[in-house]
């Protein structure tokens, strides 16, 4: 049988490797979360242990994914035992990190995709999309505030701005349809055209008209390693985590040994649930995914707003979309800070092929680099911007400029642009499955939630509880709330394939891709 991992698209696509080594330094990761001095050490206390040799569940990634699905696993166990319908032994759960422990810009494209969603799927399925993005910005919220307070996940004024006549047509054109279809939804938007736009968000001249709404922003650092945290703190004895903890290769069941054997720096691992929650670089370990959810290099930057702006835009009360020429360059985004030196956390720059172009494995692409740093100034206009701000010593190692910290990372980009989620099929992941032996869990097998194409603050936290539930057997509800569109199967990956062989997506880009 020839298996979707033996397949190759055409054009060829780069497959995923696994996490590097970054040479760029994330400001979003300093200082270092209190959650490092709680994972597991090994006897001198400076690197973790050696794995153990068995957990029921090994979740790799410890993302937005990672946390929402152990959260979401934990919880109903705890939720069965309090109900008195547990009789077997509780799951254990073991995440692994390639990196430090990990961990933004929460604001759903709705109006820019709705058209195209309702032209593909129809009424209700694009709808039920726009819902299901909505959704996360109160759940996201809530969990802020219960198990991650210091992540500041908060709702902001969303404004998305345009500098060209034709995008900002389209968008007041696209704006109305998804008004007359989605009332409730669309009654928050507001149209604000020229000078008034460019008076109240301190725009430069450039800027020809806004749409604004209400969204959400977050740290998602402290978000997830604050839910990390908890997760530890409240079931020691079914969570650990390994950071520093790659994992390097996944052997299926054989004769003489009934479970998935992986493969990590510190020893070798036996379970009977592989999660792949790594997003960008599940190809690596899912070949049969690879053509399908490739990667996508972009820049992000904590800059120093100028000192006019910084006196006239308050703190942190508003995030932006800038498009000025999305059919070549895609859209720049940005988020502040509340507290610091009121940081812009400004990303983008993004460009075909800047996976390839860098000299360097990770290291951000030189171009991309350069539009990021000096962007801002000119989306806002030297009046607006006014003299550099400036800096104070913090000890760390950052800039003394504008630009304060500069790094990259890897978006996915899933082929038909949705994202992929549930139970790989066996002819995808070219592994056979364990046998069922636990009757409250879910059969063994792989899962996955992956291919945000750049919106994981917007897809990654429902998709990633929709795996948990299935994992843990209860997955019936999920069909209620998750998009179908988005489950895995043979059927999709073939449809997706042929039309990558045709030279085409199978569903055109939707207005804010690029």
């Amino acid at each position: 049988m020839r298996t979707f991992s033996q397949q190759s698209p055409s054009p060829p696509i780069p497959t995923p490797g696994l996490p590097i080594a970054e040479p760029t330094r994330s400001f979003w990761t300093y200082p270092p979360s209190a959650i490092l001095a709680r994972l597991v050490q090994d006897p001198e206390g400076s690197q973790c242990a050696a794995v153990p040799e068995y957990a029921d569940v090994v979740v790799i990634g410890s993302g937005i994914s990672g946390a929402s699905f152990v959260r979401t696993l934990l919880n109903a166990d705890r939720q069965r035992v309090n109900k008195g319908e547990h009789e077997h032994k509780r799951p254990s759960v073991l995440m692994l990190e390639a990196h430090d422990a990990n961990g933004g810009h929460i604001n759903p494209p709705l109006y820019h995709d709705y058209e195209e969603l309702k032209n593909t799927l129809g009424l209700r399925a694009a709808q039920h999309i726009i819902r299901f993005r909505l959704a996360h910005l109160e759940i996201q919220r809530r969990v802020g505030e219960t198990d991650a307070p210091d992540a500041d996940c908060r709702e902001v004024e969303a404004v998305d701005v345009y500098y060209d006549e034709e995008t900002l047509e389209e968008a007041r054109r696209l704006l109305k349809v998804y008004k007359r279809d989605m009332p409730v939804e669309g009654q928050q938007y507001e149209y604000v055209v020229k000078e008034a736009a460019r008076r109240r968000y301190h725009l430069s001249e450039y800027a020809l008209g806004c749409i604004a709404t209400r969204a959400g922003a977050v740290h998602p650092y402290r978000f997830v390693t604050g839910v990390l945290a908890r997760l530890l703190e409240d079931h020691p004895n079914q969570f650990s985590l390994h950071a520093n903890t790659p994992c390097m290769s996944i052997m299926g069941p054989s004769e003489n040994e009934p479970f998935y054997i992986i493969q990590t720096p510190r020893g070798r691992l036996k379970t009977k649930h592989v999660v792949h929650l790594t997003n960008s670089h599940v190809g690596a370990l899912v070949p049969g995914l690879a053509p399908v959810v490739t990667q996508v290099r972009e820049t992000m930057s904590a800059q120093r707003p100028g000192r006019e702006l910084r006196a006239k835009m308050g703190a942190g009360v508003r995030s932006y979309v800038f498009y000025d020429d999305p059919e070549y360059k895609g859209f720049d985004y940005l988020t502040q800070l509340r507290s610091g030196e009121y940081e812009l956390m400004f990303g983008g720059g993004l460009e075909e092929g800047s996976i390839r172009s860098t000299r360097m494995p990770g290291m951000y692409d030189l171009h991309s680099a350069t539009h990021v740093s000096g962007a801002l100034a000119v989306y806002f206009g030297a009046e607006n911007w006014g003299a550099e701000g400036t800096s104070s010593v913090d000890g760390c190692g950052w800039a003394a400029g504008r630009v304060k910290a500069l790094w990259s990372g890897e978006l996915s980009e899933s082929a038909d642009g949705f994202p992929w989620v549930g139970r790989i099929p066996e002819s995808v992941t070219g592994r056979g499955r364990p046998p069922k032996a636990d009757k409250e869990m879910a059969s063994p097998g792989e899962w996955v939630a992956a291919g945000y194409s750049g919106e994981g603050m917007v897809h990654a936290w429902l998709c990633a509880r929709a795996v948990a539930l299935m994992v843990f057997g209860v997955g019936q509800s999920v069909k209620e709330w998750l998009p179908a569109r988005f489950l895995v199967s043979e059927t999709r990956l073939r449809q997706v394939q042929a039309c990558q062989r045709q030279g085409r997506r199978s569903r055109a880009n939707v207005y804010k891709s690029r």
